[in-house]
């Protein structure tokens, strides 16, 4: 890819007709079981959505519990976590009895997210055991749909992780057979593990059951769901382990080369995504099927797909695995320029709903290489102004059709507290720029963003509930950010409305 010159004019990109919605995670949302979960009060959230104007939900993952593997997950499996404990009840799954005996072992942890996840997962390993036991005969039925229709990958997905129990390592810590997915040794363990295996297809299938809940009401009120997945898979994932030879991991399944992001203006330490590096010439030869399969599991369920870190398909931060700390400053760029990959995904799925999102590296670089894949691009205030020269930076006030721009977002701190700590370090022009942005009284710097975002000429945009809410402080993890429905005050609706009127 030319990085310097690009054949894009003006701004084709259609996937955003000036919407409006807002970024929250599943887990965010309120509940009386620890965590948010795909439920009731899922519903309740659309149902704001739709009463306020929006036309996006923003979710960051649905596949990982674990926070720190956020953008180094899989595109298999649910996080069994984010199930609802309200809906098992309506399906007669659980009774009133244990979920209320649940709530009293929750009162005194409710606030520390690994006891909580581990705490809702042992509540869970119960439900299905308990399944066939309790479960109607409709359905047993729906399960037995379920298992017909992902026999593709559910039975070895839910093998991968009864290893991991039974084994208590990651995969590339197994003994040989299993460790290098020898096909005879994967079947003769799928046979002697057959129940536990069931038990995991089990949770998935209550997941997905009670996700469609969610994507019929999101499509009824005239809702797109977005979901961000990463380049990057996770070392132990089962993706990794079925698929070996399309990655930097040597006979012993030891990484021999890492994907990280190279020291930069937002990360001036670098990032290491704990992820092998792809053979991506074996992956083209192969007609890119992996990635084409990555799409298709995810578009299956959402209606568009945020690819994280998408320079790293062009020119990747490529690490040695012997000793990546100390190597991450010593690691060299790749450049891998295939322009075909996104061709092939958008030629066999037959669709144009993917956004490139790169928060590091936004600058008139990228926006020039993402122009040349005619695709929209997603943009957060923060990181559109830096110390550097204004000529190298992406300002609000440059927003077209083809950007999706967020108030802030997961990586970030909330608007107002970046304001605070870090506008002092800018440049005179990223100053100026902030000044006209955003006004001088912090009082009205949420407020007077969300209307300069309602007025740009962004495709999209997006707030978050500390920047609608007005808050300054968040917590370590932003996506585990939490609301309680009190704080949806009658002004919070007020913004959300004005955000909507595009």
């Amino acid at each position: 890819m030319d990085w310097n010159e690009s054949r894009y004019i003006g701004s084709r990109c259609t996937l955003f007709q000036r919407e409006s919605g807002v970024l929250l995670d599943i887990a965010s949302l309120p509940s009386e079981y620890g965590i948010g979960e795909i439920g009731p009060h899922a519903i309740k959230f659309l149902r704001l959505l739709k009463d306020t104007g929006q036309k996006l939900w923003h979710v960051v993952s649905l596949r990982s519990p674990n926070p720190e593997c956020l953008f180094a997950s899989t595109s298999y499996g649910w996080n069994i976590a984010l199930i609802s404990f309200e809906w098992l009840c309506d399906d007669g799954l659980v009774t009133s009895n244990e979920l209320e005996q649940f709530r009293g072992n929750l009162e005194c942890f409710r606030y520390e997210y690994n006891f909580v996840l581990h705490l809702r997962l042992d509540f869970l390993k119960q439900v299905a055991k308990d399944f066939t036991k309790r479960a109607s005969p409709t359905l047993l039925a729906a399960f037995l749909r379920f298992q017909k229709y992902n026999h593709l990958w559910l039975n070895k997905f839910s093998l991968f992780q009864t290893l991991e129990e039974e084994f208590g390592k990651p995969w590339y810590c197994w003994p040989d057979c299993l460790r290098s997915f020898d096909q005879r040794s994967v079947e003769i363990a799928m046979k002697q593990l057959h129940e536990k295996i069931q038990e995991k297809n089990i949770l998935q299938f209550l997941f997905a059951r009670y996700w469609e809940k969610i994507r019929s009401e999101a499509n009824y009120s005239g809702i797109r769901i977005i979901l961000s997945m990463p380049v990057s898979l996770t070392y132990n994932s089962y993706e990794v382990w079925a698929n070996q030879s399309l990655f930097f991991i040597d006979g012993q399944g030891a990484m021999t080369a890492m994907i990280g992001l190279r020291p930069n203006r937002i990360l001036p330490d670098g990032k290491l995504f704990w992820g092998p590096q792809y053979r991506w010439q074996r992956i083209k030869a192969g007609q890119y099927k992996f990635w084409v399969d990555r799409f298709r599991r995810e578009l299956q369920n959402v209606d568009i797909v945020c690819l994280e870190h998408f320079h790293t398909l062009f020119e990747c931060y490529e690490i040695p695995g012997d000793n990546p700390r100390t190597a991450l400053e010593n690691g060299r760029l790749v450049p891998t320029d295939d322009r075909a990959l996104l061709d092939r995904i958008r030629e066999v799925l037959r669709t144009q709903n993917i956004v490139a999102s790169d928060m590091f590296e936004s600058n008139l670089k990228m926006e020039r290489a993402i122009r040349q894949l005619d695709m929209p691009t997603a943009v957060a205030i923060p990181f559109c102004f830096s110390q550097e020269k204004a000529a190298t930076q992406v300002f609000p006030k440059n927003f077209v059709g083809y950007h999706i721009s967020y108030s802030s977002n997961y990586f970030s701190d909330s608007l107002l507290r970046w304001l605070k700590n870090f506008s002092e370090r800018l440049s005179s022009d990223s100053r100026s720029e902030l000044q006209r942005c955003f006004g001088t009284d912090l009082n009205r710097v949420n407020r007077n963003g969300l209307l300069h975002l309602r007025d740009s000429n962004a495709g999209a945009v997006m707030t978050t509930l500390p920047d609608l809410l007005e808050l300054e402080e968040k917590c370590d993890e932003f996506f585990l950010y939490g609301f309680e429905w009190r704080q949806i005050t009658n002004a919070v609706k007020t913004r959300l409305l004005q955000l909507s009127q595009r």
